[in-house]
Order: C-alpha cells, then structure tokens, then sequence
C-alpha cells in the first residue's frame, strides 16, 4: 500500500515538473518574439565576423609581426589544442588565422594557398610512401 502511494506521489511530481518546464519553454518563445530575437537574429549572431583586435589578442602577435612568425604561433597554438583536445579553442584559433589571412592582400594570399596545396600533397605523398613500406613490411 505504501509503495503504491510513494509511486502515484513520484509519476504525478514528475508529470507536474513535465508541464511546467515545457510551459516555461513556451513562455521563453513568447518572450523571445516580444523582444524581437527570432531564429533569423540568432543565426546572424553565429555568424558574426572575428574583430581584426580579437584575431591578434589570440594568436598574440600584433599587426607588425611578419606573416611566417604568425603561421609559426598558429602552427604550435593549434597543435597543442589538438593533443589536450579543446576544441573551442583550436577553433578560435583556427578562425583567428582565417580573419588576419583576408587582411593579407590577394595576390599574398594566391601564393600561400599554392604553397599549401604542395605542402599538402607532398605530406599526403610521403604518407602514401610510409603505407606502402609498413604495408610490404609485414
């Protein structure tokens, strides 16, 4: 009998806590579209553009600091946020690099992404090469 009882007490609280959270997510919407922020609003502040200030602060160069010594900091910030696994920070960081990259001028910027790609392809490369010895080793 007592179980029974501790049993009603315990579905009806938790219905009750159900219906009020829910009516609290109803009353937020409501509140939110008074206020004027709607899912257009809210996607517009995700996208918001990284301050050229911000970019600096978190790489910690300033803007006389030569764009190989900024690759250099981005290189091992990055890398160290890859290993502790914090990736909220390796994505700024990430973002960082990409906003002081638009500040570089075109043709800067044509020449870094050639130097990439090679960069890429001759890693990929020896990669393939690394597979192929371990592969015929075994």
């Amino acid at each position: 009998m007592a179980a029974r009882i501790i049993a009603q007490l315990l579905v009806s609280g938790g219905t009750l806590l159900f219906r009020s959270a829910a009516q609290a997510y109803r009353q937020a919407i409501i509140n939110g579209k008074k206020a004027g922020v709607h899912e257009g609003t809210a996607q517009a502040f995700r996208s918001k553009k990284m301050d050229l200030v911000e970019a600096y602060s978190i790489l910690g160069v300033n803007d006389s600091t030569p764009w190989p010594e900024i690759v250099k900091k981005f290189d091992h910030l990055y890398g160290v946020n890859e290993r502790l696994g914090s990736f909220y920070l390796q994505s700024k960081i990430y973002r960082a690099k990409e906003r002081l990259e638009m500040e570089l001028p075109e043709d800067v910027r044509a020449e870094m992404k050639l130097k990439e790609e090679a960069e890429r392809s001759a890693a990929s490369a020896a990669r393939e090469e690394e597979e192929k010895k371990s592969g015929t080793g075994d």
